[in-house]
């Protein structure tokens, strides 16, 4: 017989095994971008869908064809966010944030949906990391901001990897380049895409975004540097990220693919990951908080595609993983005791001494609140058992405790590895644990 349900094309269950390579990256960038000074921030996964429309642009792709689109029940038009910018955006400026706090530097993680061909590394729910950097000074902020990303991949074990910046211009070099691309496209309609025949309606920056065989030679051969060379502050930030020793290469062509951008875009190549090879990728947008009815403000930021950095971190083998460390804070605890003893029929007793089930108990309890991670799985007077079930579970210490144990008012305490046994008395557990080096 089949399986009746089965998850959503493109949206995956991530099971024991697995996610502990997530929970492993989601605490190096927790601490690594704390360290910084960023603060966390979590959105809602559903918002109005004109947030996005207005901020990330019809001519996109996301918005065209890729988006989760649909009414409620108050007959609104409500999207699952296909990005984390939009809705940053939106929070900071309906709570105010900027109005206690001169500039904001925050940090999010989590899933992120969009409607398109489930691929290698981008399914339809997908996931991301990422940063925003809110009224800070412009070129200092941009050359964090590339930096920060640079030495995150670094820390966590990238290797093979290529930065690639470019300079979208202000608005007037924007303006200019979109009108000499218009007249250089058109007349190449013919050899474009019809994709690229509403993007040249909608944005004409998008046609950039094509990744069919088809367009590359018109794309090639666009005039882009006649229409935008780089700015002074661009050259400034390249020459910074030289003197600090942070390989880029400058690619004219990289436009991203959100409208919002404008100045300094960046992104992130890897080997080994096929033709889907963009891991991450950000940049300057300072005129989304006023289209989105708040004060002009300078931002920039990146997102980081979850996916495909742990295929590139397991093609460079890095372990993935802070089992070791989860393991050595995992016990087990074993009671080898008849259920009457467990359940002492003295319901209306007197005295403070703690049943054997309250003393099992209450240890759990206290190991958890001190930072472990005490399991029982179920009550046998075998030893055997519970061993059998603690070395399916990897735990490294096993608790014993028994009738000789309740007698003596101790603990036995079991190491995995070595297979010695100590005896612990019973209030004196918790500093036990605490005091091994884990």
């Amino acid at each position: 017989m089949g399986v009746k349900y089965q998850a959503l094309k493109g949206m995956e269950d991530l099971l024991p095994g697995e996610i502990e390579k997530w929970q492993w990256l989601e605490n190096k960038a927790r601490i690594f971008f704390e360290s910084y000074g960023f603060n966390e921030i979590r959105t809602p996964v559903l918002e109005s869908t004109e947030l996005f429309t207005r901020s990330i642009g019809e001519g996109s792709d996301i918005v065209h064809k890729e988006m989760f689109s649909f009414k409620d029940r108050g007959d609104r038009k409500i999207s699952l966010r296909p990005e984390m910018t939009a809705s940053v955006a939106r929070a900071v400026i309906e709570h105010g944030l900027l109005k206690t706090n001169k500039s904001l530097r925050l940090y999010y993680m989590g899933p992120m949906f969009r409607a398109e061909r489930p691929q290698a590394g981008r399914k339809r729910q997908f996931h991301q990391i990422g940063i925003e950097i809110v009224n800070e000074v412009e070129f200092l902020s941009d050359f964090d901001c590339v930096s920060l990303l640079y030495r995150f991949l670094v820390k966590v074990g990238v290797e093979n990897f290529t930065l690639k910046v470019n300079d979208l211009g202000d608005s007037a070099t924007q303006r200019k380049r979109a009108d000499q691309l218009q007249v250089y496209f058109k007349n190449k309609k013919s050899e474009l895409c019809p994709d690229c025949h509403y993007r040249l309606e909608k944005n004409v920056l998008r046609i950039f975004d094509c990744k069919k065989d088809s367009c590359q030679p018109v794309i090639d051969s666009a005039p882009w540097e006649e229409s935008a060379p780089v700015s002074q502050e661009f050259q400034k930030l390249t020459e910074l990220l030289t003197t600090q020793s942070i390989p880029y290469v400058i690619e004219r062509r990289l436009v991203r693919g959100l409208d919002y951008y404008n100045g300094v875009v960046f992104e992130v190549t890897a080997k080994g990951l096929g033709a889907q090879d963009a891991i991450a990728g950000g940049g300057r947008y300072d005129r989304l908080y006023s289209d989105l009815g708040g004060a002009p403000t300078p931002c920039t930021g990146f997102s980081i595609g979850v996916e495909r950095l742990i295929a590139a971190l397991e093609k460079a083998q890095i372990p993935l993983s802070e089992r070791k460390r989860i393991r050595e804070k995992l016990i087990y605890v074993a009671p080898l005791l008849e259920l009457e003893e467990i359940y002492p029929p003295t319901p209306n007793r007197k005295e403070k001494t703690l049943t054997p089930f309250e003393r099992v108990n209450d240890a759990i309890f206290k190991l958890g609140e001190s930072g472990f991670r005490a399991v029982l799985k179920e009550y046998s007077t075998k030893l055997s058992d519970h061993l059998k079930i603690a070395n399916k579970m990897h735990a490294k210490y096993v608790v014993i405790l028994g009738p000789d144990e309740i007698s003596k008012k101790i603990w036995k305490i079991k190491n995995m590895d070595t297979q010695e046994q100590i005896d612990v008395p019973f209030d004196d557990l918790i500093s036990h644990f605490k005091g091994i080096a884990i």
